[in-house]
C-alpha cells in the first residue's frame, strides 16, 4: 500500500494582509463588533497557495472564483466567503467578512451552497457536491479521475489573533486536507482489469459533519454505499473518501462490458487525512460470501441441498443459497398461517432446513426418517460422528464452514444493531431481521426501526410492535439489497416441526425463524438450542434472541435453518478476496 504524507496535500499560507478600502474605513470599524463586514484580503508573499487544481506531480493551483468559507469562531456572525481573485498557483483571496482586532477566524475550502446556517458546521458528501467553481455554481460527482478531486479537495485551517492593518505573517497556518485519495486498481487471475465503469465501496463514510471551530469531522449517520461512475472507461481509479480507522470496504468493479468483480478488505486499515494510498485489488467474480463482524466471519447465506447442484469445494448436492434473502417454498404472505405443503418425494426434493445433527439423512424430512438426529450432548461444532451424524455445515462444506454456537450468536447480537423489516422480490415479501455492524456504538445491542431509532434491546424475547410490513407508518424497514450486504441478515424462513407423510408442510414460512446452533441441551440429549423470531399477524415482532426461556430446548427432530460461519478459507480464495498492499513513496507527495 503506497501512503504518502506529503506536504502538498497541506495549503501553505505565507503571508495574511487585512486590508480596508481605505484608511478612514480602517479606523471607523477598528473597534466594531457584530454584524458589520470588512474588506479581508489573504495576500502571498513568497510561497505559493496551494489548491484545487490537483495533481500528484505538478502541484496545485487556483482558478479564480475559486471560494472559501470564512468563519468567526470568536464572534458567530453566520457564514462569510472569500473568493480567488486570480488563476495560478498563486492568488490573492478577497471578500468581506465579519472580523475584529483579535478575532480568530476559520477557512474552509470550498465555500458549499448547502450548509448549516450559524452552527460553525458544514455538511460534506463525497457522492455529490455543490460548490462555486470559477464563480459558478456547479454540482459534480466523483468520476474516478485526479482532476475530478477538485470538487472534494475539503479543507480546513485557523487564522488567529487577526490584526487590524498591516501585514503579518503566520509561518505555521495552514489549510489542511480533511480527506485521503485513494488510487485504486484491479487485477483478476494475475492480469490487470481495464474498461472499468462503475467502482462501488460498501461499508464506507460518505456523509459527514465538519466543525469549523474545532477541525473534528463527525459521522451521524453509519456506514453506506459510495458508488463512483467514470465518464469514460478507466483502469485506475482516483477516490476521495473521508478519513476511517476501521476502514474496511467491500468493493464491487463493473466494466463497459457488463463483467463484476469483487473483493473485500479482510483487516481493517487505518486511512489518515491528507494522506494518498495506492491500492492493488486481487479480485474474484464471485460475492464474498461471509461478512466479518468482531473477527467472526458470518456467512451471508443459509446452506441448502439441492439434487441438481454441483459446487466445487462442496459435498455433491449442497452449497449456500444464491442470495442472502433466499429460500425454499417462499410464501408471498408474511401472514398466512397456512403450512406451505411440501412435496413427498423426501429424498430428491431441494430443502433448506435440517435436523440437528442429521448428516446421512439431513435434508429427508419423512416421518420415517425424524429420529435420525444426533444424540450428542455438547457442542457439535466441527464433529463428524461416522458421517452419519455431525456438524452438517462443516461435512457438507469439506471443512470451509460449521455451525455457528449460541455464543457466536450472543456476540453477532452484541455487535451489532437489528433491523426488523423486510425485503421484496417480485411478488414475495422476506420479512427478516438484519444484523448490521456499521450502526454508531450506541446503537449496538439494540432493535432498530426503519429510521435507525431504537426500540427494544436485542436478543431479548420481549415483544415489540411495529405495525403490519404495508402500513404506511410501520415502523419496519424495507431493505435494499445494499442494506442487507452491509451486515448478516435472517430471513423468516420458517420451520419444518410436523412430521405427516400424508400431507408434510413447511410452518410458517415468511412469519418465523429457526436457526440452528451447534450447542446441544447439555441435560436432555433430545434437545438442542436455537436463534428464533417471530412476526406475528397482529403486527407484533419478537426480534430474534439465544436467551429465550426455550431457546434450549427445541426437539432435535425439528427442521431449522442453518446460517454456517466460515472457519477456514484456502490460500487462492484470501487471495483474491483481500487487496494487496505495498509501501512506497512517490516523488512530491
Amino acid at each position: 500500500m503506497i501512503i504518502k504524507s506529503l506536504y502538498s496535500l497541506l495549503l501553505s499560507v505565507a503571508v495574511l494582509g487585512l486590508v480596508s478600502c481605505s484608511s478612514e474605513n480602517n479606523e471607523e470599524h477598528s473597534e466594531s463588533v457584530g454584524s458589520s463586514t470588512r474588506s479581508f484580503v489573504v495576500s502571498q508573499d513568497n510561497a505559493p497557495m496551494t489548491r484545487t487544481n490537483i495533481s500528484l506531480t505538478d502541484g496545485i493551483t487556483w482558478n479564480a472564483g475559486d471560494r472559501l468559507f470564512a468563519y468567526n469562531v470568536t464572534n458567530p456572525q453566520g457564514y462569510d466567503y472569500l473568493t480567488a481573485i486570480s488563476d495560478g498557483r498563486r492568488s490573492n483571496l478577497k471578500g468581506d467578512i465579519h472580523w475584529k482586532e483579535g478575532d480568530e477566524l476559520a477557512l474552509f475550502y470550498p465555500f458549499r451552497h448547502v450548509y448549516r446556517e450559524n452552527m460553525g458546521k458544514v455538511e460534506l458528501g463525497l457522492s455529490e457536491n455543490t460548490l462555486y467553481h470559477k464563480g459558478e455554481l456547479v454540482v459534480r460527482r466523483q468520476n474516478g479521475t485526479m482532476e475530478n478531486l477538485r470538487y472534494f479537495d475539503y479543507a480546513w485551517g485557523k487564522l488567529k489573533n487577526v490584526k487590524t492593518a498591516g501585514q503579518d505573517v503566520w509561518a505555521n497556518f495552514r489549510l489542511q486536507r480533511q480527506y485521503t485519495i485513494l488510487c485504486l486498481k484491479v487485477v483478476y487471475e494475475g492480469q490487470p482489469v481495464s474498461d472499468i465503469k462503475h467502482v462501488t465501496l460498501q461499508n464506507v463514510y460518505d456523509e459527514a459533519t465538519f466543525d469549523l471551530a474545532t477541525g473534528k469531522m463527525t459521522y451521524e449517520k453509519s456506514k453506506g454505499s459510495l458508488r463512483i461512475t467514470a465518464d469514460t472507461p478507466l483502469e485506475t481509479f482516483y477516490v476521495a473518501l473521508f478519513p476511517d480507522d476501521k476502514f474496511k470496504p467491500t468493493y464491487v468493479i463493473e466494466t463497459v462490458n457488463g463483467d463484476k468483480y469483487y473483493a473485500t478488505v479482510a483487516e481493517p486499515l487505518n486511512y489518515q487525512a491528507a494522506k494518498y494510498y495506492e491500492y492493488t485489488i486481487n479480485a474474484t467474480k464471485s460475492p464474498c460470501p461471509w461478512v466479518d463482524i468482531d473477527g467472526k466471519r458470518w456467512g451471508k447465506y443459509n446452506l441448502q441441498y439441492d439434487p441438481c447442484t454441483s459446487v466445487e469445494g462442496w459435498v455433491p448436492c449442497y452449497r449456500l443459497a444464491k442470495q442472502p434473502w433466499d429460500y425454499f417454498y417462499t410464501n408471498s404472505n408474511p401472514f398466512n398461517l397456512c403450512p406451505e405443503f411440501l412435496p413427498r418425494t423426501f429424498s430428491t426434493s431441494a430443502f433448506d432446513h435440517f435436523r440437528w445433527g442429521s448428516i446421512a439423512a439431513a435434508n429427508n424430512y419423512s416421518y420415517d426418517y425424524s429420529r435420525y438426529h444426533s444424540y450428542h450432548m455438547g457442542n457439535l461444532q466441527g464433529v463428524i460422528e461416522n458421517k452419519c451424524y455431525g456438524d452438517l455445515a462443516y461435512y457438507a462444506s469439506n471443512g470451509q464452514w460449521v455451525m455457528p454456537t449460541k455464543a457466536d450468536f450472543d456476540k453477532l447480537m452484541a455487535k451489532t444493531g437489528e433491523y426488523v423489516g423486510y425485503y421484496q422480490e417480485g411478488c414475495n415479501i422476506i420479512v427478516g431481521v438484519l444484523f448490521d455492524p456499521t450502526v454508531p456504538a450506541c446503537n449496538k445491542g439494540k432493535v432498530l426501526d426503519k429510521n435507525g431509532r431504537v426500540i427494544g434491546k436485542t436478543n431479548c424475547p420481549n415483544g415489540i410492535y411495529v405495525g403490519k410490513y404495508y402500513d404506511r407508518n410501520t415502523r419496519m424497514k424495507k431493505f435494499s439489497k445494499e442494506d442487507i450486504d452491509k451486515g448478516v441478515f435472517f430471513p423468516f424462513a420458517g420451520a419444518y416441526t410436523e412430521y405427516n407423510d400424508c400431507a408434510p408442510r413447511l410452518q410458517r414460512p415468511g412469519g418465523q425463524a429457526y436457526y440452528w446452533t451447534s450447542n446441544a441441551n447439555s441435560c436432555n440429549y433430545k434437545q438442542a438450542t436455537a436463534f428464533s423470531a417471530y412476526y406475528m399477524n397482529n403486527g407484533w415482532l419478537y426480534p430474534g434472541t439465544v436467551n429465550g426461556c426455550g431457546s434450549g430446548n427445541n426437539p432435535k427432530y425439528n427442521m431449522y435453518s442453518i446460517r454456517p460461519v466460515c472457519v477456514n478459507s484456502d490460500s487462492k480464495t484470501q487471495q483474491s478476496q483481500q487487496s494487496q498492499q505495498t509501501q512506497q513513496t512517490k516523488k512530491g507527495w
